[in-house]
């Protein structure tokens, strides 16, 4: 079995564990612009990259260094000194172009985790438009001349497509994982801002919004089985591709050939039989994420009288204190078992009780209490998803509304608004939104506008 470090420097990762691993990273991103282009092809004049390095030391002050490189050091000693780092750490090699010339080459490892390094910082995400399609489309114009690249394509696209939805779910784990449990002392205005512009951006632009409209897996999922289903079903084809894979790839066994072709396409039929649920976990989690950031808006919005609302301030004051002393408010013991038996209860016979009848008075609840409850159930009725969805049908009737036109008189409408947007994204839910980039004041609020309309049925 083949061994990471046998690929790759064993102290590799030093580098991004060092105490200079803030500037070893600036570095790398640095050298690695500097390579890349059609004409270098991750290969750079030493000096050219040198400084580059110089530039950014120039910048950089003094204390971020930690170790290794001393105060006195020049900026050129400083990327010289950078540039040994990572040659003896393996991520790039020094080559002699003679007349006293040398190029700094990145190994095709490093220029790959550099590329992962650089999408997390710039939080690039993976956008789904047209790979559907993409596949459909290069298995409509199947050819038995051209077959074994199309197959080859349509896997590779379909095991792209399955590996790219598998992130998408576990990005939107990591926003679920954050709301829940990394936020909690996160005021509104930092959730809002998490959720309508990054999340938004990241997750339901970059990604979801076409995987689920234009490029949905209804629309091809049907003819694509069917294309595949067609050329596999057929003997001769199959037969005939076989011994194309046996000239081109160079396979004397039949057997082997033939299965070559078989697991591919069975992988792109067994894909596609499985997209839907991993589509739909993926619909779960999104839910989820919204449920939790519901919550947590009410939440933070709520300042009433009643018991959830005193919660909800004792946990904020216990939450805003670091040293807050929990043991007035609770008793704790350690508790020990005292020998092998102290779980043990002796089992007893049944009784059966006899019931008491229950005497009620009529003051024992009072009128004031009865409609105190009554409207804090109906308050928390009113932020449910099926009522927004009511709310926003009668706002919108057969056509649609601004958000900058809906009247906010109170609190409770402030966050009516808040939910009809975040609910938008939800399943089972009849409108959608639309974001205008507009920043407008509604009252004593201000946003970005957005239109509210009423969602088109799509045909599958």
């Amino acid at each position: 079995m083949a061994h990471l470090f046998n690929k790759i420097n064993q102290n590799f990762f030093n580098v991004l564990s060092s105490p200079n691993k803030k500037t070893y990273v600036d570095c790398l991103f640095i050298i690695y612009n500097a390579v890349d282009s059609i004409e270098e092809s991750f290969q750079g004049d030493r000096e050219y990259v040198v400084q580059r390095l110089i530039d950014y030391f120039d910048d950089i002050a003094i204390e971020d260094f930690e170790e290794g490189m001393s105060n006195s050091m020049t900026s050129r000693q400083k990327a010289n000194y950078v540039i040994n780092v990572f040659k003896n750490s393996g991520w790039l090699g020094e080559e002699e172009l003679g007349d006293y010339r040398t190029s700094l080459n990145l190994f095709d490892y490093s220029i790959k985790v550099i590329g992962v390094l650089d999408d997390i910082v710039n939080e690039r995400q993976d956008e789904y438009t047209g790979e559907i399609f993409a596949i459909y489309t290069i298995l409509n114009s199947f050819e038995v001349d051209e077959g074994i690249g199309i197959i080859e394509q349509s896997f590779k696209k379909t095991n792209d497509l399955i590996k790219k939805l598998k992130t998408l779910k576990a990005n939107i784990y990591r926003y679920y994982f954050d709301i829940v449990s990394q936020q909690s002392k996160e005021d509104l205005q930092n959730i809002l801002e998490r959720l309508l512009v990054e999340y938004k951006q990241n997750f339901f632009d970059a990604a979801y919004y076409n995987l689920k409209t234009t490029d949905s897996l209804p629309r091809y999922k049907r003819a694509i089985l069917s294309r595949v289903s067609k050329i596999y079903d057929n003997v001769n084809t199959m037969d005939e591709l076989a011994k194309k894979v046996m000239d081109t790839k160079r396979i004397d066994d039949y057997n082997e050939a033939f299965s070559y072709l078989e697991d591919k396409l069975r992988f792109i039929i067994a894909s596609f039989n499985a997209l839907d649920n991993l589509i739909l976990d993926i619909d779960r989690k999104n839910e989820q994420y919204i449920s939790a950031t519901a919550s947590k808006i009410l939440f933070l919005t709520n300042h009433s009288d009643d018991v959830e609302g005193i919660f909800n301030r004792l946990f904020k004051l216990v939450l805003e204190d670091e040293d807050f002393d929990y043991n007035n408010i609770l008793h704790l013991a350690q508790v020990r078992n005292l020998d092998t038996e102290s779980l043990y209860n002796e089992r007893r016979l049944r009784v059966d009780s006899d019931p008491e009848e229950l005497f009620i008075t009529e003051d024992f609840i009072s009128e004031e209490e009865k409609r105190a409850k009554a409207q804090s159930y109906l308050r928390h009725g009113i932020f449910s998803k099926k009522e927004i969805n009511k709310h926003v049908l009668t706002l919108i009737g057969n056509g649609s509304i601004k958000a900058s036109d809906i009247e906010l008189n109170d609190q409770d409408d402030f966050i009516k608004l808040i939910l009809i947007f975040l609910y938008s994204k939800s399943i089972n839910i009849d409108y959608e939104t639309e974001s205008l980039k507009i920043k407008t004041t509604n009252n004593f609020v201000e946003f970005n506008d957005f239109i509210i309309r009423g969602k088109v049925k799509e045909r599958e």
